[in-house]
């Protein structure tokens, strides 16, 4: 079996990633750790997110700190605010957007990946924004090596809106 050890990461510890539309995300734990799990903060100004998508090798969990982000599900879109979890199995066509932000602008996540190993789209993804080369043709191109399909958004058919007490 593999070194396995509890590790604690201090806040801003992690590699930090870049994203379109002004969004980063941070992660401080990672499969090179022999982790089931890899865990990403993201910060996600208002209107950023990525394209509509599917990834049936990985699902992801998100966890809303600060802000509002809607998810659209297929043609749904579900709201989901600070303190609110959601699920998505990693076959399910989807794409979460930060809509309400905090006094910055921005909507704050913690995103959990299963199995761990996938991060590294992040880390590659990142690079090539940085390099110049992020248009969608090799966004995509490099998505699809980790089987990660970009599809088509469905026009919005539902919305649900989440009760929050006050």
């Amino acid at each position: 079996m593999p070194n396995r050890a509890v590790r604690i990461s201090r806040a801003g510890e992690g590699v930090l990633h870049e994203h379109p539309g002004g969004a980063t995300s941070r992660t401080p734990v990672t499969a090179s750790e022999n982790a089931a799990v890899a865990v990403q903060f993201a910060t996600m100004p208002v209107g950023s997110g990525p394209p509509f998508h599917r990834h049936p090798s990985f699902d992801e969990v998100f966890i809303v700190l600060e802000g509002v982000v809607e998810f659209q599900v297929g043609d749904e879109v579900h709201t989901a605010r600070a303190g609110d979890t959601v699920f998505v199995p990693g076959e399910v066509p989807h794409a979460p957007r930060s809509v309400a932000g905090n006094a910055q602008g921005e909507a704050k996540i913690i995103m959990l990946v299963t199995p761990a190993r996938f991060e590294t789209f992040f880390h590659e993804l990142a690079d090539l924004i940085a390099s110049g080369r992020g248009d969608l043709g090799s966004i995509a191109a490099l998505g699809a090596g980790y089987g990660i399909e970009f599809l088509e958004r469905p026009p919005v058919r539902t919305r649900h809106e989440a009760a929050h007490a006050s």
